[in-house]
């Protein structure tokens, strides 16, 4: 067999693997391997559909916006009619009375009186008002030497109550002085004194040391090995209150078995954020993955804790079939979360290039972590503010 001849029978066996497929919702045609289903559609065509079903949500949500805010202004008009009504009768009664009071005593005829022409009425003294100096004994040299005399024995008292040693000259605490201004004026005697003795009186350090100190609200990213070297992104605004937990190869059981683990003193109301799912869609059925996240609701309806999901992202190099189903577990998802009251954030748009997946497909690259850090930094900076 010539190799012409082996040219001709490989083509032939392409020919046989690639057929014209043409969708079913825009027309065109594309050249598949294998056999595809009866109603197949294009990936545009699914982004369209998925776009008019998150269009028909907002729809949704403006209408009942629309609809609460004309019954809050029936409401508020109601109110203020009412209001008004109550001070016109308030205004008539007011005014009959004053009507009524305002006869003129002279004249015998009705005056109109307001508040400004309203003379208030002088009280009359009864007697002359006694004049008298109360600093008239410090005139006298006994008088002052006995002044004098009383408030160096109370200051003697303030200064055998302290508990200061040396300092007593230089320094008097009083009840008005602040903490802080007690320990500058220690540091000072210390310095003065020459000694490193501690001067501090009893209770104050207590009191500063106790203070209480206000401890922010806690953010906790918690994933699968998607979430790697995007912690500094995501922590770089308040490093001390947020964490990145990356779990290499877990799936939604193993995030439910170490949820309460990791946010073992996590303080109140932390703010949660789960990204996991994609090393489900390879192995389980929908019903075992739609399970498994129903499970993870219950563990944190336990928790008092902001929870947002984060959307599984799409894999263009494991195929349509995958896609599919990734893309069916994030429509499903996105309701349940709304059901239950939790938040959800899809990245499915924003990550259909091939160059943000690394060689294998399932990973990020660089770019790609970059940008899912920046979107899960923007997301707690939203659900923050």
């Amino acid at each position: 067999m010539t190799d012409s001849e082996v040219a001709v029978g490989v083509t032939h066996v392409a020919d046989d693997t690639m057929k014209m497929t043409g969708c079913g919702s825009c027309g065109m045609y594309m050249i598949l391997e294998g056999a595809p289903g009866k109603s197949f559609v294009c990936m545009k065509c699914r982004l369209i559909e998925l776009m008019e079903e998150k269009i028909r949500g907002l729809e949704m949500q403006v209408e009942s916006l629309v609809e609460f805010r004309k019954g809050f202004e029936q409401i508020m008009e109601q109110r203020h009619e009412v209001s008004e009504g109550k001070s016109s009768d308030l205004q008539m009664e007011a005014g009959l009375g004053n009507s009524e009071g305002r006869l003129g005593e002279e004249s015998g005829q009705w005056k109109h009186v307001t508040k400004r022409t309203r003379q208030r009425k002088r009280r009359a003294s009864e007697g002359e008002i006694e004049l008298q100096n109360r600093f008239a004994e410090l005139e006298n040299e006994e008088g002052a030497q006995q002044v004098v005399t009383e408030g160096d024995r109370a200051r003697k008292k303030r200064r055998a109550v302290s508990p200061i040693g040396k300092g007593e000259e230089l320094m008097e605490i009083t009840p008005n002085m602040s903490p802080r201004r007690i320990q500058d004026g220690l540091k000072r005697i210390t310095r003065e004194n020459g000694n490193g003795k501690n001067l501090q009186p009893e209770g104050t350090g207590d009191r500063l040391e106790n203070s209480t100190v206000t401890r922010k609200r806690q953010v906790y990213v918690i994933g699968d090995s998607l979430l790697r070297r995007i912690d500094r992104p995501v922590t770089r605004a308040d490093p001390e209150n947020r964490r990145v937990c990356c779990l290499p190869g877990a799936k939604i059981r193993d995030v439910d078995l170490r949820l309460k683990r990791i946010l073992k003193g996590a303080g109140k109301n932390p703010l949660i954020i789960l990204h996991v799912g994609t090393n489900d869609t390879a192995r389980f059925s929908l019903e075992s993955i739609k399970g498994d996240y129903a499970r993870l609701g219950r563990t944190l309806k336990e928790i008092e804790a902001q929870v947002i999901f984060s959307g599984i992202l799409p894999l263009p190099r494991e195929g349509q079939q995958r896609c599919d189903k990734i893309m069916t577990i994030n429509r499903w998802l996105r309701q349940w979360c709304y059901k239950e009251g939790f938040g959800m954030y899809g990245h499915w748009e924003a990550f259909m290039d091939r160059g943000q997946f690394s060689r294998d497909g399932l990973h990020l690259s660089r770019e790609g972590n970059r940008l899912l850090g920046w979107r899960l930094a923007q997301l707690i900076k939203r659900a923050l503010n």
